[in-house]
């Protein structure tokens, strides 16, 4: 058994799956030269990190980031592995946040749309698994982590996934209804990154795990906006619903919303980011420009946290405000559209206008009831 540990923990097996995968180190340049080259010439790549899928990433990923400066195991040696990224190579290996990330964020997803959509779960299932096992394979492919970091990384989130399941819902319904949910969640994800484990060196490690838990604060804020402030419209119907078949129509709504999320979170981004590290390095008595400063505790993890918790609420409230305004806008002008053909013609556009005419009247109601106007 001890072997077998001692095997999945070290770097040989990483190596032997990068040679098979057609990865290899090239003979040193010159004599005392021991950066590790790819034959593949990949050498950066770029990675993603990640409204019950938007509270569950959060929780793992600090349980996994804080992990790894607790038993500070170190990343697969090179060589013999081939490093394909840098970045993060200053952090600790185990557990690999991105496979618990793969693991939480699909799963995830798929409870919670099973018994609300129409689809074959086994689909959905193997959609999931899939997802898994490439993202894990890919953290063995670019050298970052062993074979038992991933495999402790997939197993540790099945069992925060297994064990918070039943909570779910009431978790959901606070955040929604609970008068005090905002301030706790802003709260407790700015104690948890103050008090993030003490580094022995500095890493990315604080700052990205700050970035991901004070986003999840902001979306917990923002589904209780959402909820307060009736923004999200009632389902006409009870579930499952029927998934839309895709068309040039609804693909371009998708586009042109993806568009404009984009948009807006990135310029809410560059400007709050800007005025909070101003913010933040005024009151340390630091310069913006020092680089070495912004690694500092009260400087980094501050300006992080405002930062990523108002881009939360964007997008989690902001864009799909915008986004209904604009569906709105739209659905006013094809409503105007038919009234200026007059009498109807077919069946078809008739029940369309119907259906036109009674989301404009429930749009008109949430105003109504949002502005409280009579």
């Amino acid at each position: 058994m001890d072997e077998l540990l001692n095997k999945v923990r070290g770097p040989e097996l990483v190596a032997q799956f990068q040679r098979l995968c057609g990865l290899s180190l090239l003979p040193p340049q010159a004599e005392g030269q021991s950066q590790p080259v790819s034959t593949a010439r990949c050498r950066d790549q770029v990675n993603t990190e990640n409204n019950r899928t938007a509270s569950a990433a959060p929780i793992v990923m600090y349980i996994g980031q804080a992990s790894k400066d607790v038993l500070k195991w170190p990343r697969p040696p090179s060589p013999p592995v081939v490093k394909l990224e840098v970045r993060v190579d200053a952090e600790y290996g185990m557990p690999s946040t991105h496979a618990m990330a793969a693991t939480a964020i699909p799963f995830t997803f798929l409870l919670t749309t099973m018994n609300r959509y129409k689809y074959p779960c086994e689909l959905g299932l193997l959609l999931a698994l899939a997802i898994c096992t490439l993202v894990s394979l890919s953290r063995i492919y670019t050298g970052m982590h062993t074979v038992l970091d991933v495999l402790c990384g997939v197993a540790l989130t099945a069992l925060l996934v297994a064990v918070s399941y039943p909570f779910w819902d009431a978790v959901e319904t606070f955040q929604m209804k609970n008068s005090f949910a905002p301030l706790l969640a802003l709260s407790l994800s700015f104690l948890v990154s103050i008090y993030y484990p003490e580094l022995d060196h500095w890493s990315t490690a604080r700052g990205d795990t700050t970035n991901i838990v004070s986003a999840g604060g902001g979306a917990a804020v923002a589904t209780w906006i959402n909820h307060q402030w009736s923004l999200i419209p009632e389902p006409v119907s009870a579930p499952p619903y029927q998934i839309p078949s895709l068309s040039t129509g609804l693909l371009c709504r998708m586009g042109t919303r993806f568009t404009i999320g984009i948009v807006i979170v990135f310029i809410a981004r560059q400007v709050i980011k800007s005025v909070a590290l101003t913010l933040v390095c005024r009151l340390a008595g630091v310069s913006t420009r020092d680089q070495e400063a912004r690694k500092l505790l009260r400087v980094e993890v501050p300006y992080k946290y405002i930062t990523y918790s108002c881009l939360g609420v964007v997008g989690l409230a902001v864009c799909p405000a915008v986004h209904r305004v604009y569906r709105n806008m739209l659905h006013q002008a094809q409503y105007g559209c038919l009234l200026l053909q007059g009498p109807t013609l077919t069946v078809g556009i008739h029940s369309e206008r119907l259906r036109e005419e009674a989301w404009l009247n429930d749009w008109d109601f949430r105003l109504r009831r949002l502005n409280k106007l009579p």
